[in-house]
């Protein structure tokens, strides 16, 4: 009996449209929607089977169905400027996930199992105003994993003393809040090397380069700073 050719293996392949992606879902690895009115995914988009990364930014998404967490291979997920107010429980079940971003979103509160979420290194809560920062900090300082932590343009009066668990930090971002004082515990950073600090409402940093030894950029500006150690790679 002569064997029969075996099916060709499925290209991976990139796609900027949702149906075109949904009608033929198979290789799609790259999904980028951008600036298109979609308040609703569709169930379908649990066909994509083969998607790592997911953009779906600034189009009206009001509501993010259950099927999203069932995509195995997905590592970034883009949600920045939509009307989502909630997420879903089920975040924990992408297992692979390392990039999240849900800046300028009207979200209240993160999902509960967001700290399940022990793979993600970077998480973008950029202008959130209406979100719930007693919540929140403690589901962000469970996920000790996270390298790029993005929280500037909130409302954020106190950064708690539980900053210092994220040990594995490299990039903290928190320009255009509301920061009066910094706590101890952020010289426990030790592997920082870029700290964002603009724009607040600081009147000193009590730290000196040795806490950060890694540290190549660090910016203070636009603070009532009465004293800045001498030794820091400062912006300017």
């Amino acid at each position: 009996m002569p064997l029969t050719d075996p099916s060709p293996p499925v290209r991976p392949r990139k796609s900027t449209s949702l149906a075109d992606a949904l009608d033929n879902p198979a290789g799609v690895i790259r999904l980028s929607v951008v600036g298109t009115p979609v308040p609703l995914l569709p169930e379908a988009i649990r066909s994509l089977a083969d998607l790592e990364v997911l953009t779906l930014n600034g189009n009206g998404l009001e509501v993010l169905p259950e099927a999203l967490f069932e995509l195995p291979k997905l590592r970034v997920l883009n949600l920045f400027n939509n009307a989502l107010t909630e997420l879903p429980a089920g975040l924990a079940r992408l297992t692979r996930l390392e990039s999240l971003t849900l800046g300028d979103n009207p979200l209240v509160r993160l999902p509960q199992d967001l700290d399940h979420c022990t793979g993600l290194r970077e998480l973008n809560l950029a202008n959130l105003p209406h979100l719930d920062f007693a919540q929140a900090w403690p589901v962000i300082t469970q996920l000790r994993a996270l390298e790029k932590l993005s929280l500037y343009q909130n409302p954020i009066d106190t950064v708690p003393d539980t900053i210092g668990q994220l040990a594995q930090l490299r990039v903290l971002r928190l320009f255009a809040c509301r920061i009066e004082h910094l706590p101890a515990s952020l010289g426990k950073l030790g592997r920082l090397e870029e700290l964002d600090l603009r724009a607040n409402r600081l009147s000193g940093f009590p730290f000196v380069q040795a806490a950060f030894p890694v540290l190549r950029r660090i910016d203070l500006s636009y603070n009532p700073l009465a004293n800045v150690p001498a030794d820091l790679p400062l912006e300017h």
